[in-house]
């Protein structure tokens, strides 16, 4: 048995050097849980659905993959934050009154639609539906966003190929 350490002149036991060290095991298995939590795991917490096409477009339809679901939800963010930093914050209605939109994303749910353009490019539009609104199954509907349901929802699309964030219809 090796020599153990001693505190203020004490020998420590190897059962209490043992406690010692499962806690310090137990603090940094925390801290690297928690530093894995991130907005990637938005599809575990918020409701989302993805569709393969839409059938109110004409264009050739896809499946977007899980990549480029979170690429296009990091771009949002980060094309929101830029709008903040150049005093062209986007701001929508709260019980609190007008907030940035950056700030409201966690309470809407999300409809993928992928599509092909005609010059073949890649387009994945995103409709954020409030969790308000459409009950459990309701919003899930391909038709579910129109001119009767327009307080509820708002859309943008982004460009699988070019990396970017357009069309934003509040």
């Amino acid at each position: 048995m090796k020599n153990c350490e001693s505190v203020n002149g004490r020998k420590l036991s190897p059962i209490y050097e043992l406690a010692v060290m499962l806690r310090q095991t137990i603090y940094i298995l925390t801290i690297l849980f928690l530093m894995s939590c991130n907005d990637s795991e938005r599809r575990h917490t918020q409701a989302f659905v993805v569709y393969e096409s839409d059938t109110r477009d004409k264009d050739i339809g896809f499946k977007p993959t899980t990549t480029q679901i979170d690429d296009a939800e990091k771009k949002l963010l980060d094309y929101l934050e830029t709008k903040t930093k150049t005093n062209q914050t986007i701001f929508v209605n709260s019980l609190d009154g007008k907030v940035p939109l950056q700030d409201q994303l966690k309470y809407y749910k999300r409809r993928y639609f992928g599509r092909t353009s005609i010059e073949g490019e890649k387009i994945i539009k995103i409709e954020f539906v409030f969790v308000r609104c459409g009950g459990q199954d309701e919003w899930k509907k391909v038709d579910y966003t129109n001119d009767n349901t327009k307080d509820c929802w708002w859309s943008v699309q982004y460009s699988v190929d070019h990396d970017q964030i357009y069309d934003l219809k509040l």
